[in-house]
């Protein structure tokens, strides 16, 4: 008798797992922040080489706000491409990102908002402590791989 109960069951159970892998496959991936490793002066080593990818459907402009230093153009997620910890102020810090095509590199920080265009765009001088939401876009959203480098030399 209890087996014939658990043959009742299956069909249930097995349709309501159907529905269930049919909407997570149908919710749109979002692209993951990623945390890089905390970097103080004469960190190792040097450069520090991540991979992303960036494009998107937010515009920029929009995330940077208007009190920016430089021109935003281009799309990238909402949320950020990569999160960075400076620990100590540092008296030069380069950080760079290059691709197959031209890149945006917008960088908020805890001394201002930088937005920075082109084929290798970098964002380099003094770098005081705190924590970097760094969001790389393209002209026009679409995905593409790219190469983010952090260095205490000029690249």
């Amino acid at each position: 008798m209890k087996f014939l109960k658990l043959k009742f069951l299956k069909p249930p159970i097995a349709l309501f797992g159907f529905a269930l892998v049919s909407m997570l496959l149908s919710v749109p991936p979002t692209m993951s922040q990623e945390v890089l490793k905390a970097i103080s002066p004469r960190f190792t080593p040097d450069p520090q080489i991540y991979a992303g990818k960036a494009g998107g459907d937010q515009p920029l402009q929009s995330i940077a706000t208007s009190n920016v230093n430089g021109q935003c153009q281009g799309l990238a997620e909402l949320t950020p491409n990569h999160s960075l910890a400076v620990q100590k102020n540092f008296g030069f810090l380069s950080l760079k990102v290059s691709g197959d095509r031209d890149l945006s590199l917008l960088v908020k920080g805890p001394d201002g908002i930088y937005c920075r265009n082109g084929k290798s765009p970098e964002l380099s001088g003094s770098w005081v402590s705190g924590n970097y939401d760094i969001w790389v876009g393209t002209a026009n959203g679409d995905r593409t791989t790219y190469q983010l480098s952090i260095s205490e030399t000029s690249q």
